[in-house]
């Protein structure tokens, strides 16, 4: 008999992760430890002394002083039961799978067996979990052992096989492959399990099975491996295409034809964007003309005007400004949808890119009696970037914030990378606020928030698109976040 002697360190039994029962040969409990009382939710005193079989289920407590006896004729360390469900059964009656292992210590107060107990209900279930995922995954599901024998099926297999379970488990999984191909598949299988990747069985050749009739269909195979208590096992998915080969010919003209389709599709599409820059150089030629002869009109060179004369004019003037932008816009976004956008990647001065833009747009903002304000670093944010891209994206980021905010600030700031944060430029306004809803769409192409009112509807709902283009081609990002009433802050976070 082999037995091991009783340590001298009582604490190693109290730090011991699982329940520790040792029970003397009578079958009384002789000590426990903290995880005992944890586990089973009795007090040490009430357990010390009592049968063992108090731990037991009921329905096992007849069987077990004859188990008890068993494995004291050969008192080794082994799992208690193997190959069966084992169940222990707590203080206030509620029973739960377990696993057990037993070994015999030898004590100068005789012979103590210890049983450590470890509650596998959360394994149980997840065992669970994955059958039922392995029952409903709508391919053939057969995992395999290292020995090549088959370990597990699931009845997607019965049905695309013809075999019952019983039937394959066991056996080598040769059975489910076509005879020409038998000879040399341990050897792929043996392969496979020194470098177990997930990945398609036999890429690029053409696979296939055979059923319990003998009858092979061609078939499609991914590999895994799946690491158990068991070892590892090599799980392969397996779906009948037997319909996609018979097509394979209309499957192709489909091809062809959705190839063809894109092409057209391309060609479509490039037709388009060289109409839109075409004619939108045709048209900014004729409207700079007529924005610039206004101007010269309204400065009253020719002469003096009467003030409906100027109010005209300066309609005709706002009018082909607003066509201008509604053209330039155009004309960015039909370079930009086609690949024609020249980006120059240099490293780009944030503080004066900023301060650029309010300059240009100070103007603007006076003219509705809204602070344009900036909160900028002592030290100069030095991004690697397109200095025009850039400005262009702050332009409309602060042109809109003027916008749509009637009183209040517009506030520009600059804050420089952190550890974990890249450097971002943020503006921020005080106006209506965009709804949640709106806050994804508004950086789709001719898209507006639902709260933008009537008077203020023009222009195409490209800006914010154009910017969010721009931002993705500069290796940046743009994002929102807004209170409706409070106000928005458009972030542009700067690549590296």
């Amino acid at each position: 008999m082999t037995t091991q002697r009783e340590p001298g360190a009582g604490g190693l039994l109290e730090a011991a992760p699982d329940a520790i029962v040792a029970v003397r040969i009578d079958g009384r409990i002789a000590l426990v430890n903290a995880a005992t009382e944890r586990l089973f939710g009795y007090h040490r005193e009430d357990l010390v002394g009592q049968p063992v079989e108090i731990l037991v289920p009921e329905g096992m407590r007849g069987a077990h002083p004859g188990h008890r006896s068993g494995y004291l004729s050969d008192p080794r360390p082994r799992p208690m039961g193997a190959g069966m469900e084992l169940a222990a059964r707590r203080s206030d009656g509620v029973e739960f799978p377990a696993e057990i292992s037993l070994s015999a210590i030898d004590t100068d107060d005789g012979l103590l067996v210890t049983a450590a107990i470890r509650d596998v209900t959360d394994r149980k279930k997840a065992e669970a979990k994955f059958r039922g995922l392995l029952e409903a995954a709508p391919d053939a599901i057969v995992c395999i052992g290292p020995d090549g024998r088959i370990a597990l099926v699931n009845a997607q297999t019965e049905r695309l096989f013809g075999y019952r379970r019983a039937e394959l488990d066991g056996q080598p999984v040769e059975i489910l492959v076509p005879e020409a191909v038998r000879p040399a598949h341990p050897g792929l299988r043996s392969q496979y399990f020194r470098n177990p990747q997930q990945r398609p069985m036999g890429a690029g050749m053409q696979l296939a099975a055979r059923r319990k009739d003998g009858t092979e269909f061609p078939a499609e195979i991914s590999l895994s491996g799946l690491d158990t208590e068991d070892g590892l096992l090599v799980s392969a998915a397996i779906r009948d295409v037997t319909e996609r080969v018979e097509s394979q010919a209309e499957r192709d003209r489909f091809e062809q034809q959705l190839w063809e389709k894109n092409v057209e599709l391309e060609k479509a599409s490039q037709a388009k964007d060289g109409f839109l820059a075409s004619m939108s150089h045709e048209l900014r030629t004729p409207l700079n003309a007529i924005i610039g002869f206004t101007g010269t009109l309204l400065m009253e060179l020719p002469g003096p005007l009467n003030p409906e004369q100027t109010r005209q004019l300066r309609t005709v003037q706002t009018s082909g400004k607003h066509l201008l932008s509604i053209i330039n816009d155009l004309l960015d976004l039909a370079k930009i949808e086609s690949g024609k956008v020249q980006l120059r990647l240099e490293p780009v001065s944030c503080l004066d890119a900023i301060r650029d833009v309010v300059e240009s747009l100070r103007p603007l903002a006076e003219g509705k009696q809204l602070l344009l304000a900036t909160d900028l670093p002592t030290t100069d944010v030095i991004a690697t970037s397109d200095q025009r891209a850039l400005g262009q994206i702050l332009i409309n980021l602060v042109n809109n914030a003027i916008k749509f905010t009637d009183s209040g600030e517009v506030r520009i700031a600059l804050h420089p990378a952190g550890p974990d944060t890249p450097a971002r430029i943020t503006v921020t306004d005080t106006g209506q606020g965009i709804p949640a809803a709106d806050r994804e769409r508004i950086f789709h192409a001719f898209q507006r928030s639902e709260t933008t009112t009537r008077e203020r509807t023009e222009g195409t709902g490209l800006g914010l698109h154009i910017s969010g283009r721009l931002a993705e081609l500069l290796k940046a990002s743009l994002s929102v976040t807004s209170t409706v009433g409070a106000g928005s802050t458009f972030t542009l976070s700067l690549g590296d």
